[in-house]
């Protein structure tokens, strides 16, 4: 069996508008084009799709269940012509993006949503990795681009464009407050320097140490990728950690963690840049463009913005 949608589409017409010669109007057609039309269809069905004794062609009941399911049939075919033509004119039909978790906050998952209703048909692929790793990716050629906290040494190799500030904060659990006798004012750790330099540090890679000098430091730093691993060392009291703002706000908020304050100066509020990066001379897709813009125009990944 092999049914044309030639023939599907006189039998609806026919349906509709009473008689062949009405489906031929409508449909441009002769009435004999249309009658032959329906003529093949049955026979392809092998039953009688209308009545013909009468002045006018009436449905049989094989006909009548037969015209629900051409409807739906010609829908999803018209759906699938029209999507067809709309998937003609996308630059790029699959985008590939590596986000790091650090920079990944709520105003960030918003524009991703907000990408969605503008490119609907752009197949999306998010990778969520270290900045280190993403940088990886992106010279193999399997992401078209990246966004992170990468060092000057990755910059120089890809071009960049810096975006939004990423603040964030030192933070200790209240058993590790407890362990190690430290003064607690108002939910804020106070540690002399020469503590903090004897305590282990936890941070995410690629962190950069605005305000430590790492020479002076007397435990070891641990690099903990994955940032739940990270959040729940320091929960435990394995040691300081230095996390976004907007992965620690509800801890804070419910006093599972503390912030830090170094030597009546608060370290809570540093902060660093995020930037996206791309290979070199990479064109942009009217897609990525957008999403670029987007980013820039973020001034600030913090809770309390």
């Amino acid at each position: 069996m092999k049914i044309q949608f030639e023939s599907l589409s006189s039998f609806i017409a026919a349906a509709d508008t009473g008689s062949f010669s009405a489906a031929g109007r409508k449909l441009k057609k002769s009435q004999a084009a249309i009658s032959l039309a329906i003529q093949n269809l049955e026979i392809d069905l092998g039953f009688t799709l209308f009545d013909r004794d009468g002045k006018y062609p009436k449905l049989t009941q094989q006909g009548e269940l037969v015209l629900k399911d051409a409807r739906e049939l010609m829908s999803q075919y018209n759906a699938f012509i029209e999507r067809s033509k709309s998937i003609s004119s996308v630059e790029q039909v699959k985008l590939r993006i590596g986000i790091d978790p650090l920079v990944c906050c709520h105003k960030i998952n918003q524009i991703i949503q907000d990408f969605s209703m503008a490119f609907p048909l752009v197949e999306l692929k998010i990778v969520q990795q270290s900045s280190e790793s993403l940088a990886q990716k992106l010279t193999e050629k399997t992401l078209d681009f990246a966004l992170g906290v990468f060092s000057h040494d990755v910059k120089n190799n890809f071009e960049h464009i810096s975006a939004f500030q990423l603040n964030g904060s030192w933070v200790v659990s209240p058993a590790y407050v407890e362990d190690n006798q430290l003064r607690l004012d108002n939910g804020v750790v106070n540690i002399e320097k020469t503590v903090f330099n004897q305590s282990r540090i936890l941070l995410p890679s690629e962190t950069p140490l605005t305000d430590i000098d790492q020479v002076s430091l007397t435990k070891q730093i641990w690099y903990v990728e994955d940032i739940h691993t990270l959040l729940s060392f320091c929960r435990n009291g394995l040691g300081i950690a230095y996390l976004p703002n907007f992965v620690v706000g509800h801890d804070l908020e419910r006093g599972n963690l503390n912030k830090l304050m170094l030597d009546s100066e608060q370290t809570g509020n540093n902060s660093c840049r995020a930037s996206l990066i791309y290979l070199l001379g990479y064109q942009k897709s009217s897609a990525v463009d957008w999403l670029t813009r987007n980013f820039l125009k973020l001034k600030l990944c913090d809770p309390a913005q």
